[in-house]
């Protein structure tokens, strides 16, 4: 409880020390009825109207229009004093849908001089969106006016190439093998006279698990797989917390698309932007991808020591194992998603929004999928991402391949523990600070509106203090630290929560994180004036805060009884069968995202019932596709890797069975329940648990 007092009087101090508070109301900003004198941000004609209107002749261009400056001009200096806050969009730059034909007729019937028919379509386009706004505001239109992309008859039908031919036949070859595994699989079913539980056993033959790894009720059934072993069934609870991050990750994404997209009513979002809520929201978007990374380091420790005390010996070649073993769970649904967004989904676009939303992310899947590939796009081409949420994949592989590293040293000398997780520890409280002090960033994510349009990916906190691996060490070492404590107290759970210092860590990092809640909107409305040094403190502090306390939390839950009433709740099978979608909903949401936005045709109006039903739809395709995904294309692809590359001597060994008491590592004893990843399909015989990788951000 010291800590706690020291915690808010150091809040307490910084109050009453400092200035008020600059995050002032957007009324306070400026007056409503000055800003309704401002020329409206977003205005576009009729695309469906000028394409019925002028059939195979229509044109229509989406334009970024910026005001000449004039400071002579109370609304110029009104409008540029309003959109040099961040919270704002620029009012300077207006944005355009224009219909050409329309704009040419319309200038043709005004027209006193000649030779207008011969003006080009930047020149066109100029003297229509002048015509609006002169007359109207007495600013000018920049001659530095942008056509971003143009619609016509044209772009309405894109020829299919080798890119959609790749994916039909793979899609036709998926649908094959689908089918005649399930007819075979139906038959041997025949032959043993339909035993009940047929579907939930595995074949003691590899070439028969082999040709029915793509049998559609046998890999519905995988989806609701039992729980054979101890482990599995106290690390069940884990998928509660997966399924809940997973909902607020795909519904952070659709907030993402929704400040992308057009407003009619931008002052909504403008006045969201300045609430102590919101941005404690926001600041709050890191710590969703951190509940993934500390699962997903604490269950590869877990399996790592469950290995090692069965297999004693030190070997090698057990990480080249892992690692592939890993990447055939990853990358066939990965690879399949990215085909499938670089070719039939740019077929898709319809509309003025269209190439904003599908055609951007088609393109950049055909240009950097081998980034996605390589699993490097975390760090390279991170700003115009193939998926929006791709880097996660990137950095939690990273992060596996750190943490396996890792424990194989300690494997090898045992003794260096200590010195390595030392120094994890001591990296990931010094590496966010150097970084906040060293580069020009927020110490927590904030959203500037004038980069809505590259989803917020402007911003230098994504790509110094988010993305990166190196960042994120400290919650995977949390993670990999409680898998430890995990595998040493799991057959005398009890002792762990008599002991002092798990007691006092708990409320550590309760304390750590309520602090952190409680001060983020006021530390972000005072950046202006706090010390770089308190700030850089702060940054280590909220990057560690919820990692910390989500990890205890989980380590506590793993140790509870498996019949206390929270830990049967977390546990239900509902959220292991959400849990098994993660990945394919996780890789497809947001392709159904761009797919939502992009059919719009005009400006759209926003409340919170609107981006509540956005949300809705969004969650309700992606789950229902994800199915689809995960039946047909990740489980069956990760049951015939594994039986494709596996040893046979690691099959055989694959058996059910229950851990005895937890020993370190070297130790001569091991009874396995060996955790697999999260979206592989293992048989009824296998007993792993997943783990992080192929789960969501």
């Amino acid at each position: 409880m010291t800590l706690g007092v020291i915690l808010f009087a150091l809040y307490g101090s910084l109050l009453l020390n400092g200035p008020v508070a600059a995050g002032n109301s957007f009324d306070e900003t400026f007056q409503m009825k000055e800003y309704l004198k401002f020329p409206p941000v977003f205005v576009y004609d009729d695309f469906e109207d000028c394409r019925r209107w002028y059939q195979d002749e229509y044109v229509y261009c989406i334009v970024k229009a910026p005001l000449a400056p004039d400071e002579t001009s109370a609304l110029w200096r009104n409008l540029s004093y309003f959109s040099s806050d961040y919270h704002h969009y620029d009012h300077s730059v207006l944005e355009r849908g224009v219909c050409v034909p329309k704009c040419r007729d319309a200038i043709a019937q005004n027209a006193t001089e000649n030779g207008f028919d011969r003006l080009s379509r930047e020149e066109l386009v100029h003297r229509c969106i002048s015509a609006e706004i002169t007359p109207h505001y007495n600013l000018a239109v920049s001659s530095q006016l942008r056509i971003e992309q143009c619609y016509s008859r044209d772009t309405d039908n894109i020829p299919y190439d080798w890119l959609d031919v790749l994916f039909f036949l793979l899609a036709a070859t998926i649908i094959v093998l689908v089918v005649a595994s399930t007819i075979y699989d139906m038959l041997q079913q025949s032959k043993q006279k339909f035993p009940e539980d047929y579907f939930s056993r595995s074949s003691k033959q590899a070439h028969q698990r082999l040709l029915t790894a793509f049998s559609f009720p046998r890999n519905i059934r995988r989806l609701k797989e039992p729980m054979h072993t101890q482990t599995r069934i106290d690390l069940a609870c884990f998928e509660a917390f997966r399924c809940v991050q997973t909902l607020r990750v795909i519904f952070l994404h659709v907030t993402i698309a929704h400040l992308k997209i057009p407003q009619r009513n931008p002052e909504y979002l403008e006045r969201l932007q300045h609430g102590a809520a919101l941005q404690t929201f926001i600041a709050e978007f890191q710590n969703y991808v951190q509940t993934f990374f500390t699962i997903g380091g604490m269950l590869m420790a877990i399996n790592f020591l469950d290995h090692v005390r069965k297999n004693p010996t030190f070997r090698l070649s057990y990480f080249g194992e892992r690692l592939l073993n890993r990447l055939c769970r990853l990358v066939p649904t990965y690879a399949f998603m990215i085909l499938l967004e670089a070719s039939v989904m740019r077929h898709l676009i319809d509309g003025p929004f269209g190439q904003q939303f599908i055609g951007e992310s088609a393109n950049n899947c055909q240009d950097r999928w081998w980034m996605n590939l390589l699993f490097v796009n975390n760090y390279i081409g991170w700003d115009n991402p193939c998926f929006i949420p791709s880097w996660y994949l990137a950095t939690d592989l990273q992060l596996y391949i750190f943490g396996l590293a890792i424990m194989m040293i300690f494997w090898k000398w045992p003794s260096t523990r200590r010195y390595i997780f030392g120094t994890i520890f001591l990296c990931s409280v010094i590496v966010p600070a150097v970084t906040y002090l060293l580069y020009d960033v927020t110490p927590v994510m904030t959203v500037d509106m004038k980069d809505a349009a590259q989803y917020i990916r402007g911003q230098p906190f994504q790509s110094v203090l988010y993305f990166p691996f190196h960042q994120n060490t400290g919650i995977y070492f949390f993670g990999m630290l409680a898998g430890t404590v995990y595998h040493h107290y799991r057959d005398q759970r009890d002792d762990l929560f008599q002991v002092a210092a798990f007691r006092q860590l708990a409320q550590f990092s309760g304390l750590l994180y309520a602090f952190c809640m409680a001060t983020v909107s006021w530390v972000v409305s005072n950046l202006a004036w706090l010390p770089a040094l308190c700030l850089a403190a702060y940054a280590t502090a909220f990057k560690l805060s919820w990692g910390l306390l989500n990890t205890v939390v989980l380590l506590a839950l793993a140790l509870l009884h498996r019949h206390h009433w929270i830990k049967m709740a977390l546990s239900h099978p509902i959220f292991r069968v959400l849990g098994k979608l993660g990945y394919s909903v996780y890789l497809l949401h947001f392709t159904v995202i761009v797919q939502v936005y992009g059919r719009e045709k005009a400006p759209i109006y926003s409340n919170e019932q609107i981006v509540t039903g956005y949300t809705v739809e969004v969650l309700f395709f992606s789950y229902i596709l994800g199915a689809l995904l995960c039946v047909l294309v990740e489980l069956p692809t990760g049951a015939a890797l594994k039986e494709l590359i596996e040893p046979r001597a690691e099959k055989a060994s694959s058996i059910s069975q229950v851990h005895t008491a937890a020993e370190p590592i070297g130790s001569n004893q091991m009874v396995s329940s060996t955790p697999v990843p999260s979206g592989s399909p293992p048989p009824a015989t296998d007993t792993t648990v997943r783990t992080g990788a192929e789960v969501n951000r």
